[in-house]
């Protein structure tokens, strides 16, 4: 792939005007700076002949989770202390990932326990430090108190104990020190259904604290070039540059790269994947970062993947959880099956006996590959194939189906028959194997022997390829015959700058660079295993942990 210069091909940007300005003379990580006299023919020659737009004493990037909960801690623990949250989209609530997750997170009594937990799903990995993920059950243990100060009542959430095979790890040791938290989506009051609702609301009441804008995203930091301290940022306001000084720093909360293909190609090895959500998270944070020498951690840590369903034309991608792979089989372009197509962020048998490398399912993509739980290495092209009767009790749903789990993957209800992925332009359909094989480009002979083995094992009640549950077994042997291609998907990347146990993010010595702060999946603290409901955690124990650092500063 041809490299081009990142910023300028994103508009980060603009270079013609800046370069004038002497940008590396003056640490500024994006652009050039804007000297007192606004005029590119006398550049500046100090942070101190910035002319600053705006002054605040804090400035977060990105409104989701973790940049609502680093607000809500300065606004409600930081006096009279200014914050400025910038958000890339047009929404007061994120554009990322945060509105379209659950937005459950964990909490518990037992932090010393918990994060024994949190050290056994490292395994053997030290990609995380024990300051790191003990500060965050530590913050877990707050979390709880600290909702329920900010207006939080017992009945607007759901707590369910991850105690008895509940917990995504439920092998590993302490897996039941902790619960899970979710608001109730059926609350009757909209700010308590989702916890960036609640945190939107709760900075609502604090307008003088807390200026919020939209439709404005970094694009750039202001990096003193003798301290290395970060004393603003610019961003863009309505087609401006605005150059913004923050007297106690700048907290980074602006989520992943998920829908940057070329970070996906060079970090995760995807030709396509598409996101399931955050259409604005292309990485751009973590490119002005790296400007500052910040060092990069957890880059090839994701949420996910599944194979999830797109049109033929290759122009639109359906909607999360539409299909129901327990009704069919997924095959590659060989025509080959390759893994159990039982995927999903937490589909897997919980409770069973037998240590883990023995268990089956997939667990935010982690697939067992030789007894190690590894993440699934999907193809950039699959197939999706299944029969009439597959297709009478919903493999393809046309919908996000929420409940489309383990327990109901191969329930016999049928759906409305005018749900048709062939008229929706999602799938190929034929009479017979060898001519969906045709239709499909895939060897003839390799799909027709692939389905034939998957019926005998339907047949004989398990799958001794791959795996499969034996009540997740269904055959593909009534005429006509579907084939959907799909590409893999995710929920989030983790990658990003390093964070170490004051949210402070490092440079590539390990150093902290002053005056730069993290929270959330921006260099999330999440590698090898993922236990769900973690991001949403950190967003709030690391949002908390770089608002009181920032607030104690003189």
């Amino acid at each position: 792939m041809e490299k081009k210069d990142a910023l300028s091909r994103r508009n980060f940007i603009k270079a013609s005007s800046m370069a004038a300005l002497g940008a590396a003379a003056l640490g500024l990580a994006g652009c050039g700076p804007k000297p007192a006299q606004n005029s590119a023919n006398d550049a500046a020659t100090s942070v101190a002949d910035i002319a600053w737009d705006e002054e605040y004493d804090v400035i977060v990037v990105g409104a989701g989770a973790a940049g609502l909960a680093t607000a809500v801690a300065m606004a409600t623990e930081g006096g009279d202390l200014s914050t400025l949250l910038l958000e890339k989209g047009s929404t007061l609530i994120g554009s990322g990932n945060s509105p379209v997750c659950s937005g459950s997170f964990h909490i518990t009594d037992e932090p010393d326990a918990f994060a024994v937990y949190m050290k056994a799903m490292l395994g053997g990995m030290s990609a995380t430090p024990a300051s790191v993920y003990e500060t965050y059950a530590q913050g877990a243990a707050e979390n709880w108190k600290w909702l329920s100060g900010l207006g939080m009542k017992e009945d607007d959430v759901k707590v369910t104990p991850q105690g008895d095979g509940k917990a995504e790890w439920f092998e590993l040791e302490n897996s039941g020190s902790f619960s899970k938290c979710q608001f109730k989506k059926d609350n009757a009051d909209e700010d308590r259904t989702h916890i960036s609702k609640f945190l939107s609301s709760v900075l609502e009441q604090y307008p003088d604290q807390v200026t919020r804008k939209t439709s404005a995203p970094l694009t750039a930091l202001v990096q003193d070039p003798e301290t290395k301290a970060v004393i603003g940022a610019v961003y863009e306001d309505k087609n401006k540059s605005v150059y913004a000084k923050a007297r106690k720093g700048v907290v980074m909360t602006c989520g992943g790269f998920e829908n940057d293909p070329e970070m996906l190609q060079d970090y995760l090895s995807f030709e396509r994947m598409h996101a399931a959500g955050a259409s604005t998270n292309t990485g751009d944070g973590h490119r002005i970062c790296a400007k500052l020498g910040a060092g990069m951690w957890h880059m090839n840590s994701f949420a996910g993947a599944w194979s999830n369903g797109i049109s033929l034309d290759g122009e639109k991608t359906m909607p999360y959880r539409s299909l129901k792979k327990a009704l069919g089989i997924v095959v590659g372009v060989n025509g080959r099956r390759f893994y159990q197509e039982w995927e999903g962020t937490t589909m897997f048998t919980k409770g069973e006996e037998g240590p883990l490398s023995l268990h089956y399912g997939c667990r935010h993509g982690h697939q067992n590959f030789g007894g190690e739980w590894k993440m699934l290495p999907l193809p950039d092209k699959q197939w999706f194939v299944y029969d009439s009767e597959g297709k009478r009790f919903g493999a393809y749903m046309g919908k996000d189906v929420a409940n489309n789990t383990l327990q109901n993957q191969t329930e016999k209800t049928e759906i409305d028959p005018a749900i048709d992925a062939v008229a929706d332009g999602y799938a190929l359909t034929a009479d017979t194997i060898e001519e969906l094989a045709a239709l499909m480009e895939v060897p003839v002979d390799e799909l027709v022997n692939t389905v034939n083995v998957w019926n005998a094992s339907c047949e004989n009640g398990v799958d001794e390829q791959f795996h499969r549950p034996s009540d997740q077994l269904a055959p593909v042997s009534t005429p006509p015959f579907y084939a959907i291609p799909c590409i893999p998907e995710i929920l989030n990347t983790d990658g990003g700058p390093r964070r170490n146990e004051k949210a402070q993010i490092l440079d590539v010595d390990g150093e902290p660079i002053p005056n730069l702060y993290s929270s959330g999946e921006f260099g999330s603290i999440w590698a090898a295993k993922y236990q769900g409901s973690g991001n949403i955690t950190e967003c709030m124990v690391f949002g908390r942990i770089a608002a009181r650092e920032l607030i104690a500063k003189e």
